[in-house]
């Protein structure tokens, strides 16, 4: 997962000379920093006096722009959510047929979480999360089962799924597939080999012969 990177100007103070000094892109150098040792280590291992050192900043400038390390590991995911759109999109471009499809959107959203699994169960704490956040995550649910049956709806058209497909219950239906063997398949498969497995047992049984 990747948040954008900016360049870094020298603090900017207060035009009425009081109060303490602004840093520019704060809250994007604390996202980037964490969003880089989150990909290393998992979500209790990390620390937020790590993240402030990493950003080089004060544990104190952290804690107000997140007020727990929850809230910031669920902006981390939810930032790389808008990327993981960016690249789906992007890798679709270069598919010629609806397995194609099907098997880029289940590659990159299954890898996407592999390494997230943390950030279900903060969804299932109703006080880890501000309704702010889970709202969010929900919009950028949404967009990405639209991204799905849309791919579908197209299949449809080219006649490369049997009329009267639901595209919508389909993209669900494949989310949640990915999202069990997240949640409890980890210790005995891998992300590539998932792969394989949902887009067989998902196509193989609408694919039009």
């Amino acid at each position: 997962m990747s948040v954008k990177r900016q360049s870094v100007s020298p603090p900017v103070r207060r035009k009425d000379g009081r109060g303490r000094p602004s840093t520019p892109f704060l809250r994007e150098r604390i996202l980037q920093s964490a969003a880089e040792l989150f990909a290393d280590r998992e979500f209790d291992l990390v620390l937020i006096d790590e993240v402030a050192a990493h950003a080089g900043v004060g544990k104190g400038s952290v804690y107000r722009q997140f007020k727990s390390k929850e809230e910031l590991y669920a902006a981390v995911v939810i930032d790389g959510f808008t990327e993981l759109q960016r690249e789906i999109r992007s890798a679709l471009a270069g598919c010629t047929s609806m397995r194609d499809q099907t098997t880029t959107i289940i590659r990159h959203t299954l890898k996407f979480f592999w390494t997230r699994r943390q950030f279900f169960a903060l969804l299932r704490d109703p006080k880890a999360l501000p309704p702010s956040q889970e709202r969010q995550y929900r919009a950028q649910r949404n967009d990405l089962s639209r991204l799905v049956s849309d791919v579908f709806d197209d299949a449809v058209r080219r006649g490369a799924i049997k009329p009267g497909f639901d595209s919508r219950i389909a993209a669900e239906s494949l989310l949640g597939m990915m999202r069990g063997i997240n949640r409890y398949g980890r210790e005995y498969t891998t992300p590539d080999r998932a792969v394989d497995i949902v887009t067989s047992i998902f196509l193989d049984g609408y694919a039009a012969r």
